[in-house]
């Protein structure tokens, strides 16, 4: 896997996976999901009814994991997938404004029920554990909040809080 921190893809290029860093407008935090110990970032895979549209794909992903409403987003790059047997394919990635955060509910796919953890960019990326790409991803989607939403993104070593 290699970050490429440019947009957008290749036209030609599949994508495979759609995750938001979903920015808390107040504390500057980012959402995690916490999955009894497993965190991970809301996104999933585009769908047939998303017809190709990363952004429908985004807004669906946050919502059916997390029940989150986004309230605007910009894309910071995608990591490039490169295995033996299949073409290359990217993992976009969106920096992403929390508007509404609606009560937890199932994911309708897994049926599984997330923990949604407030923590820095900076520990979200020790929490991932996608080592220099994943903190390279928040640092960029961080570097959109700062210029595009005028947040000051919350510092490292915050208390970890769940959002209601």
């Amino acid at each position: 896997m290699q970050w490429v921190e440019q947009w957008p893809p290749p036209q030609d290029m599949p994508v495979r996976q759609v995750y938001g860093i979903v920015f808390e407008p107040v504390s500057g935090a980012v959402v995690v999901q916490d999955d009894h110990g497993r965190h991970n970032l809301p996104g999933g895979t585009p769908e047939p009814e998303d017809a190709g549209d990363p952004v429908a794909t985004l807004h669906r992903e946050v919502y059916e994991e997390s029940q989150l409403v986004l309230e605007d987003w910009e894309p910071v790059g995608y990591q490039l997938v490169s295995e033996d047997e299949h073409p290359p394919y990217a993992q976009i990635r969106y920096a992403a404004l929390l508007k509404a955060a609606d009560p937890i509910a199932p994911d309708p796919c897994t049926g599984r029920t997330y923990r949604r953890v407030l923590v820095s960019a900076t520990d979200a990326s020790g929490l991932l554990g996608w080592g220099e790409r994943g903190a390279a991803q928040l640092t960029a989607a961080a570097r959109v909040a700062v210029e595009r939403w005028g947040l000051a993104p919350a510092p490292a070593g915050i208390e970890r809080k769940e959002l209601p």
